[in-house]
């Protein structure tokens, strides 16, 4: 790809957990080897809100954001989750724009929603893909396994108690589930399900643990879980003087689904990788770079 535009400075920054990092390694790396544009990196500012300020009070000019966190977290919030990723996309892209001066770009396939995971061997042993087998495994009886989840996952809509009556677990087997069912931190949920204490837990789908304990992730197949498609968020004001960033960050975005950043995020998490490293390599494989 050439090198494209010219103009001032863009500050690309991101939240401080490793898939923002690598997203933030992604843009500045294919932003400064695809236009003249002096770019500068913010990465690790701080959380969503953080980010979102600064990214407002023009202290950044983008940062990745998750669109379900977009529509659920920052201003106006919507107390409706939206599963259809390119219906969430529209209504905040629509929103943002209207009223914060900013332009959400094409979102990336890869969706860090909530999801449920299970031991390998469990898995293994009950043949269970998705979340209806789940609950028709658990209706017929089999009420014997043992689960965790973090505090905030059993209680929220579209957790624990939403997914069960979205899925029509009986209420029987959603009290006997109750007693087998453990509170812990989600820190530690991957490892608890990955050694066998624990056949089901909670978890993020585009965490790198579940490739580190080859976990079995249940297919939402009745798309109950909220979109989390990551799309960058820039300012709209900077778009307008410098559209070309538009043109390489979608060409980018797509090209990011779900398999392809947990294993970058396994790099970067499990094994000590600099996430400009890897954000370098995988623009170079695709021929970005």
């Amino acid at each position: 790809m050439g090198t494209i535009g010219g103009g001032s400075g863009v500050k690309v920054g991101s939240k401080q957990f490793s898939e923002q990092r690598v997203l933030g390694s992604l843009a500045y790396e294919t932003l400064s080897e695809n236009t003249d544009l002096e770019i500068s990196d913010e990465t690790g500012l701080g959380g969503t809100t953080q980010n979102f300020e600064a990214l407002r009070s023009e202290e950044i000019d983008l940062y990745w954001e998750y669109t379900g966190t977009a529509w659920l977290t920052l201003p106006p919030q919507h107390d409706d989750p939206i599963a259809d990723p390119d219906e969430i996309h529209t209504e905040v892209k629509q929103e943002f724009e209207a009223e914060h001066g900013v332009t959400v770009l094409e979102y990336a396939p890869l969706d860090n929603t909530y999801v449920l995971t299970a031991n390998p061997d469990w898995h293994e042993e009950t043949g269970v893909d998705s979340l209806s087998e789940l609950a028709a495994h658990v209706n017929d009886g089999n009420t014997d396994l043992d689960q965790v989840m973090n505090a905030e996952f059993s209680e929220r809509d579209d957790g624990w108690s939403g997914l069960v009556e979205h899925y029509d677990f009986d209420d029987d087997a959603v009290d006997d589930l109750a007693a087998n069912t453990s509170t812990v931190d989600d820190e530690v949920v991957y490892q608890v399900v990955g050694e066998g204490e624990a056949d089901i837990g909670m978890g993020f789908n585009t965490d790198p643990r579940i490739l580190q304990f080859d976990l079995h992730v249940f297919e939402d197949d009745e798309d109950f879980f909220p979109a989390y498609n990551a799309a960058p968020l820039v300012r709209e004001e900077l778009l307008e003087e410098s559209p070309e960033i538009e043109d390489v960050l979608n060409e980018l975005s797509p090209l990011l689904d779900t398999d392809t950043i947990r294993e970058m995020n396994n790099e970067v998490a499990n094994e000590d990788r600099n996430p400009q490293n890897v954000a370098s390599e995988f623009l170079e494989d695709e021929g970005l770079i």
